[in-house]
C-alpha cells in the first residue's frame, strides 16, 4: 500500500498539533512528509519515524545517530540533545500508544475485535482472521505483538481500506489489559479461558481472571463479549456485563456449541440456532476446537454466515510451534509444542498426545515453565504427575525445574535431565524408533526447537 492510504500518515499533523505532552518540535518538521514509523534502528528506511523507545538494557537515544544517517525523516525522543529533526516529548511510550488511540478513536467505522486469554489467543486470531477476511478488509496482529509496545504499533499500520482489526491483547502484570482496552477500544472481545499462567505476576488464577477481564472496561451497551461457558470464572462473570453477549463451549449448554467430537480431535459438529454442520481441523486437539469456537462465534456476531465459518476453520493449517504434528517414517510422530508453556498448556498437551496417539510409545521432552513463582516446584512436580498418569515411557528434562519434574514418577517412566539441548541426540536415535509419539514442549525462553535441530530434523 501507498503511504497515503497509512492512517498515521493521514492523522499525524492533526495529532501533533493537538498535542500536550511535546516539550519540543523543530519548526521544519512536516509531519506528512514520513513513510513508516518504526522503533527499531537497525531497520530504518529513507523517510521513516524512529521512535527512540527505551529497553530493559539500554536508552532509545543512543540509536538516534544511526536512524539519522539511514534516512530518518524524523525522530522522536524522551531526552532533548544535540541532533536535529526531532520532536521531544514526555515518553516515547506513551507517544505511540496515544497516537494509536488517536487513530482508533478517528476511525469511527472500524470494528475493533480483542482477543485475550491464558491460552489459544494467538491461534483464535488467526481463525478469526481466516473467518473475517471471506467479508472484510482486516488487519491483524502480527505474531504475538500483543503488549504495550506490539499492539499500538499493529494499529499504526492501520490504512484507509481496513474494516476490521483484529488485536491480541497480553499480560503478565496488573493493569495491562486495562490499558490496552484504554487504547483499542474494542467493539467486540473474547476471553478464551482463565488458566496457570504468568502467575508470578498475577500471582493466581482468581487475579488473572481480573487482569483478563478488563478488556471489557471501555464497553458500551453495543458492544459484544464473546466466552466459554465452560470455564467457571467466565460462567460467572458475564451476567455483570451490560452489553451483547454470545457463549461458547462443549460441556456446558453454549450457544455455539462442538458436540460428536471425533477420537482423534481432528473433526466435530458445530451447532448454533438449531443448525448443525460439521467440521475438519487440521491442526486437532481439544485447544483448536475451543478456539475454533471463540472464533465462530464472533464471527457470528460479525455477520458471517455459519458455512463462511465452517468454511474458514476448515482452511486453518495451525501455527507453527503450537501442538503441530508431523508423521515421521515408521509410524513416529514429532509434536512441536515449543512456543511456550503453562501448568494448563502443558497439561493440555500431554493428555492430547496420550489422547490422539493411544497406542504409540510416548516420549516427552519437556523444558521447565517459566514465569510462575512461588508456586513453580508444587507445579512441576504436579506435570510429573500427569505424565505417569498419560502412560509416557520416557521423560526427558531441560532446565532448572527439571529436578521437580521427576518427582512423582515411578519406575515405569525412565527419567533423564538434559544439561544442554544437544545431550538428545545420546539419548534418542530416530532411525531406531518405530511407533512413537515425541512431544517437545517448554516456555520461551528454554528454547525447547533447539531440540529437532539434535535429533536431525
Amino acid at each position: 500500500m501507498s503511504k497515503k492510504n497509512k492512517l498515521a500518515n493521514i492523522l499525524m499533523e492533526d495529532f501533533i498539533k493537538d498535542y500536550k505532552k511535546i516539550l519540543y518540535l523543530d519548526p521544519k518538521l512536516k509531519a506528512k512528509n514520513f513513510r513508516n514509523i518504526s522503533t527499531d534502528s537497525r531497520k530504518i528506511e529513507k523517510g521513516d519515524i524512529f521512535v527512540a523507545l527505551d529497553g530493559e538494557n539500554f536508552k532509545g537515544n543512543q540509536f538516534i545517530p544511526d536512524a539519522l544517517n539511514k534516512g530518518a525523516e524524523f525522530c522522536i525522543s524522551s531526552e532533548r540533545n544535540k541532533f536535529p529533526k526531532q520532536i521531544i516529548v514526555d515518553s516515547t511510550l506513551s507517544f505511540i500508544q496515544d497516537l494509536a488511540s488517536y487513530i482508533i478513536s478517528k476511525n469511527k467505522n472500524l470494528k475493533v475485535f480483542g482477543i485475550t486469554g491464558t491460552n489459544g489467543k494467538t491461534s483464535t486470531k488467526e481463525i478469526l482472521n481466516k473467518i473475517l477476511s471471506l467479508k472484510y478488509n482486516v488487519l491483524s496482529t502480527e505474531g504475538n505483538y500483543n503488549n504495550q509496545i506490539g499492539m499500538p504499533l499493529t494499529i499504526l499500520n492501520l490504512e484507509e481500506e481496513n474494516e476490521v482489526l483484529i488485536l491480541e491483547m497480553g499480560t503478565n502484570s496488573v493493569g495491562e489489559i486495562e490499558k490496552l482496552a484504554e487504547i483499542a477500544r474494542p467493539d467486540f472481545a473474547t476471553i478464551t479461558n482463565i488458566g496457570k499462567g504468568h502467575t508470578e505476576g498475577l500471582l493466581n488464577k482468581e487475579n488473572i481472571f481480573k487482569e483478563k477481564s478488563n478488556i471489557t472496561k471501555y464497553f458500551s451497551t453495543e458492544s459484544t463479549f464473546s466466552f466459554n461457558l465452560d470455564d467457571k470464572f467466565l460462567a460467572n462473570f458475564y451476567s455483570k456485563l451490560e452489553c451483547e453477549k454470545i457463549t461458547f463451549g462443549i460441556t456446558s449448554d453454549a450457544e455455539i456449541r462442538a458436540c460428536n467430537i471425533s477420537s482423534t480431535f481432528s473433526s466435530f459438529d458445530l451447532n448454533y440456532n438449531g443448525t448443525s454442520l460439521p467440521v475438519k481441523i487440521k491442526s486437532p486437539g481439544i485447544n483448536n476446537i475451543y478456539n475454533s469456537l471463540a472464533s465462530a462465534s464472533l464471527g457470528i456476531k460479525a455477520g458471517m454466515e455459519l458455512s463462511q465459518i465452517v468454511e474458514a476453520i476448515g482452511g486453518f493449517e495451525g501455527i507453527n510451534n503450537r501442538f503441530k504434528i508431523t508423521e515421521l517414517k515408521k509410524g513416529n510422530i514429532i509434536i512441536d509444542d515449543t512456543y511456550n508453556a503453562n501448568p494448563d498448556s502443558m497439561l493440555r498437551a500431554i493428555e492430547m498426545t496420550n489422547k490422539i496417539f493411544p497406542k504409540k510409545r510416548k516420549i516427552a521432552i519437556l523444558g521447565s515453565m517459566l514465569e510462575l513463582g512461588e508456586s513453580s516446584s508444587i507445579e512441576h512436580q504436579s506435570i510429573s504427575s500427569q505424565i505417569k498418569a498419560n502412560k509416557f515411557d520416557q521423560l526427558y528434562a531441560y532446565g532448572d525445574h527439571s529436578d521437580d519434574y521427576v518427582k512423582n514418577l515411578d519406575l515405569s517412566t525412565v527419567f533423564i535431565r538434559l544439561y544442554d539441548h544437544s545431550e538428545i541426540k545420546k539419548y534418542i536415535d530416530l532411525n531406531s524408533l518405530d511407533n512413537t509419539v515425541i512431544l517437545v514442549k517448554g516456555s520461551r525462553g528454554m528454547k525447547m526447537e533447539k531440540i529437532f535441530n539434535f535429533l536431525g530434523l
